[in-house]
């Protein structure tokens, strides 16, 4: 392994947060727009999404992020490999995370990730959720 890799990593990847923590009801959250032309269009991302505390008693809750792209950061559609839609594993626990390790050779110009959060039973529940994607593989890396 290169050990530039090993010392500085910082230099060959990009974290972008795409939705900052808050405190999450049922529904549907859409991320941030992330502009792959301005990170010199990188091939590839980890999309990494993460709970906290739930709140209101639910008997079950579901966090699932999914990364959609767009051509012209106003049309988006869920981004598939292979007929395939680009997502996490649901979470089903606050206070837990987890990573999808996503190919973007294929996708548009724009990028976004896309919370899903459901829940049974409780009060008006909610959860604590973030996501974030981190980008890898640009095309021309960073001065070092």
């Amino acid at each position: 392994m290169n050990s530039s890799f090993q010392h500085n990593i910082g230099s060959y990847v990009v974290p972008v947060t795409g939705i900052f923590p808050e405190s999450a009801s049922a529904g549907t959250i859409n991320g941030a727009s992330i502009d792959r032309v301005a990170h010199n269009m990188p091939q590839s991302c980890v999309l990494h999404q993460v709970t906290g505390a739930e709140t209101g008693a639910p008997t079950a809750a579901s966090v699932l992020t999914k990364l959609q792209h767009s051509p012209d950061n106003s049309t988006w559609s869920d981004y598939q490999i292979n007929s395939t839609v680009q997502e996490t594993a649901a979470l089903t626990a606050a206070n837990s995370e987890n990573t999808a390790s996503i190919d973007l050779g294929g996708a548009y110009r724009y990028i976004r990730p896309v919370m899903i959060v459901s829940f049974t039973g409780g009060t008006s529940p909610a959860i604590l959720a973030a996501a974030d994607i981190i980008l890898g593989g640009e095309r021309e890396l960073a001065a070092v």
